[in-house]
C-alpha cells in the first residue's frame, strides 16, 4: 500500500471515528433532551391537571356550602311563604346568595337549586329551567360533558348533580329535600388549556372518550383526529402518567397522557418532535456541513498530496528502473518547479555521470580485453614453427624441393595471418582457411590423416576471434591423430539451424577417459592455467572473452573415437 493510499484511509478512519463519536454523543444529547422534555411536560401537565381539578372541587364546595345556608333549608323543608310578597322576597334573597356563590367563585358556572318538595327551581341564570324530568334525565352522580341551553344557545358544560340527603337510586331523587345542579362551562377549561399551550409547544386537550372532549381554542383538529384514529387513548382510569413517541403523517410528536386521580378524565399533549429537537437537530446538520467541508478539504489535501509528492516520486520510481535496466542515456523531462525540480535535476545529473562512467569504464573493458587476447595469442606454441622449420631442412638435405616450396608457402601465409595484430578479429572463413593451410602443412609432416569441412556459407561471414579453430585442431592432432599409424580423420562442422551458431570439430583418435576428460574440462576453465599444454584454455578464454555469456565451448568423446569440442554463440537479434 502506497502512501497516498495510506493517507486518504487514514483520513476515511478519522472521519468515521468523528462521525462515530459525534452519533453516540448527539443519542446521547437527545436522550437528555428528551427525559428533561418529558419530565418539565410531567410537571406542567401535572400543574394544570390540578388546577382543573380544582376548579371542579370549587364547585363542589360551593355546592356543599348552598346546602348550610338556613334559609335554603326552611325552603328544603317546605317552609316558603304563602303570601306572595314573602314568598318574593325569600325567592329573591335565595337567588342572592346563588349568585354571590357564583360571582365568588370567578369562573363560568351555573347554579340550580330545585326543591321537589314544592317544585320549584332557583338558578343563578333565571332563564334556566329545571324540572322533573330535566333532572331525571341529566341526573349524574359525577362530573359529564353535556349540553347547556342558554336563551336558545347551546354551550358545553360539565354537569354535576348534589343530592341532600343522598339517595342511591335516581328514582327516589323526588324524595330529597333538595337538589343541586352545578353547570361548569367548558370555556373554563379551554382556558387553562390555552394557557398550557402558550407555555409549550404542545397541543392539549382533556380527553374521557371519544365524544367527551375539551379541546383548546387553537387546536389542530386533524392531527388530534388522526391521533385518536392511530394510537387510541383507553379509559385513562386507574392509569399512571405515561408518554410515547407517534409518527402522523411521516412527522413524529411526543404524546403525554396523564389521568385524573379525581375525574375519569385524561390531560393529553401532543408536541412536535422536530419542533423541540430544532435546535439539536440544528447543530446536528451543522456539524455534517462542517463534516462534508472537512472531507472536502481532506479530499483537496489529498488530491496535492498525490500531485506534488506521490507522482514525483513515481517518475523518480520509474526513472530508477531506467537506469537499473541499464539505460543510463534516460534523463527526466519535466517542468515543474518546486523541490522535486531541484532533485530531478540531480538525478540527470547523476544519470549523465553514470554514463559516462559507464562509457569510460565499458571503454577500459574493451582495451582490456584486447590486451588478453593479445597476450593469450601471443601465447601460442613456438615448437609448431620449429617442427615446420625442421621439416624443411630434412627436405632439403633430401632435395625433395616441391615440399619444401609447399611447407615454405604454407609456412609463410600461416604466419603472415597469425602475426598480423592490427585486428583482434576475423571471419568464420578466413579461419577455416588458416585451418586448411595448417591442416596442410602438418599432413606433410605426418602424411596420416584427411579432414572433411562442412560449414555454410552464412556462416563463413561470422565474425569471430582469431585463432579460433587452428588450436583445437593442433590440439586434434598432436593428441590424438599422432597416436594412431593411418586413416586419421577430422571434421569440422557448422550448424545455424537453432538460436545458437555451432561450430563442431571432430577427430577419430584414441580419445579420453572419463577421468581425463573431466580434468581436461577442469583445466580449460580454469582462471589460469601454468602448464605448458595452453591451447585449448587460451582457445576457451579468448571465446568466452569475445562472446560473453552468449557463448560456450564444450568438450565430450566423439562418436569417431576421439575428443569433439563443440562451440555455440548466441545469434544477434534479427538473425
Amino acid at each position: 500500500m502506497n502512501l497516498i493510499k495510506r493517507v486518504i484511509l487514514l483520513i476515511v478512519m478519522s472521519l468515521i471515528v468523528i462521525l462515530a463519536l459525534y452519533a453516540y454523543s448527539y443519542r446521547q444529547s437527545v436522550g437528555v433532551i428528551e427525559n428533561q422534555i418529558n419530565t418539565r411536560n410531567e410537571e406542567k401537565l401535572s400543574y394544570f391537571l390540578n388546577r382543573i381539578e380544582s376548579l371542579l372541587d370549587q364547585n363542589m364546595i360551593y355546592a356543599t356550602l348552598v346546602t348550610k345556608d338556613p334559609e335554603i333549608k326552611k325552603v328544603a323543608y317546605g317552609e316558603l311563604p304563602a303570601a306572595s310578597y314573602d314568598r318574593v322576597s325569600v325567592v329573591q334573597s335565595i337567588e342572592s346568595k346563588l349568585n354571590l356563590f357564583s360571582i365568588t367563585n370567578q369562573i363560568m358556572n351555573i347554579i340550580t337549586l330545585y326543591f321537589p318538595k314544592i317544585d320549584l327551581a332557583l338558578s343563578t341564570v333565571p332563564a334556566t329551567g329545571t324540572n322533573q324530568q330535566d333532572i331525571l334525565k341529566d341526573y349524574t352522580s359525577n362530573w359529564k360533558l353535556t349540553k347547556v341551553d342558554i336563551s336558545g344557545v347551546k354551550m358545553d358544560a360539565f354537569s354535576r348533580f348534589f343530592v341532600s340527603p343522598y339517595h342511591a337510586e335516581p328514582t327516589d331523587l323526588l324524595k330529597s329535600d333538595f337538589i343541586i345542579r352545578v353547570d361548569f362551562f367548558t370555556k373554563n377549561i379551554t382556558n387553562l388549556l390555552d394557557e398550557f399551550k402558550i407555555a409549550g409547544n404542545g397541543d392539549a386537550f382533556f380527553y374521557s372518550s371519544s365524544d367527551q372532549i375539551v379541546y383548546n381554542s387553537t387546536a389542530n383538529m386533524t392531527l388530534i383526529q388522526q391521533l385518536l384514529q392511530a394510537y387510541p387513548i383507553a379509559d385513562a382510569k386507574g392509569m399512571t402518567k405515561r408518554s410515547a413517541i407517534v409518527e402522523l403523517s411521516g412527522k413524529k410528536y411526543i404524546l403525554y397522557v396523564l389521568p385524573s386521580e379525581k375525574l375519569n378524565w385524561s390531560l393529553v399533549d401532543i408536541e412536535p418532535l422536530e419542533e423541540i429537537l430544532k435546535p439539536v437537530n440544528h447543530s446536528r446538520n451543522l456539524f455534517y456541513i462542517i463534516l462534508f467541508l472537512l472531507l472536502l478539504l481532506s479530499i483537496v489535501a489529498a488530491y496535492f498530496l498525490y500531485f506534488y509528492i506521490q507522482v514525483p516520486i513515481r517518475i523518480l520510481i520509474r526513472s530508477s528502473e531506467h537506469i537499473k535496466n541499464k539505460n543510463f542515456a534516460y534523463r527526466i523531462q519535466s517542468l515543474r518547479k518546486d523541490e522535486f525540480k531541484q532533485l530531478f535535476d540531480s538525478f540527470n545529473d547523476m544519470a549523465k555521470e553514470i554514463d559516462a562512467l559507464i562509457r569510460r569504464v565499458y571503454a577500459e573493458e574493451i582495451r582490456s580485453r584486447e590486451a588478453v587476447m593479445k597476450q593469450l595469442q601471443s601465447q601460442i606454441n613456438p615448437h609448431f614453427l620449429y617442427n615446420c622449420l625442421a621439416y624443411i631442412v630434412n627436405m632439403a638435405k633430401m632435395n625433395n624441393n616441391p615440399s619444401v616450396i609447399a611447407m615454405a608457402h604454407n609456412l609463410g601465409d600461416y604466419y603472415k595471418y597469425t602475426t598480423r595484430n592490427e585486428t583482434l578479429e576475423t571471419t568464420l572463413g578466413t579461419e577455416l582457411e588458416l585451418a586448411v593451410n595448417y591442416m596442410n602443412i602438418m599432413n606433410q609432416q605426418l602424411d596420416k590423416f584427411r579432414f572433411i569441412i562442412s560449414v555454410p556459407e552464412t556462416m563463413k561471414a561470422m565474425k569471430i576471434p582469431k585463432l579460433i579453430v587452428q588450436p583445437i585442431i593442433e590440439n586434434a592432432i598432436v593428441h590424438g591423430l599422432e597416436e594412431i599409424s593411418t586413416n586419421g580423420l577430422i571434421t569440422i562442422v557448422g550448424l545455424g539451424d537453432g538460436p545458437c551458431y555451432r561450430l563442431i570439430i571432430e577427430d577419430n583418435g584414441p580419445g579420453l577417459s572419463a577421468e581425463a576428460l573431466q580434468l581436461l574440462r577442469q583445466k580449460t576453465e580454469a582462471e589460469h592455467n601454468d602448464s605448458p599444454q595452453k591451447g585449448l584454455w587460451n582457445v576457451y578464454h579468448r571465446f568466452h572473452y569475445y562472446f560473453g555469456q552468449r557463448s560456450a565451448m564444450r568438450l565430450d568423446n566423439s562418436a569417431l573415437g576421439g575428443l569433439r569440442i563443440e562451440l555455440s554463440w548466441q545469434k544477434a537479434v534479427g538473425e
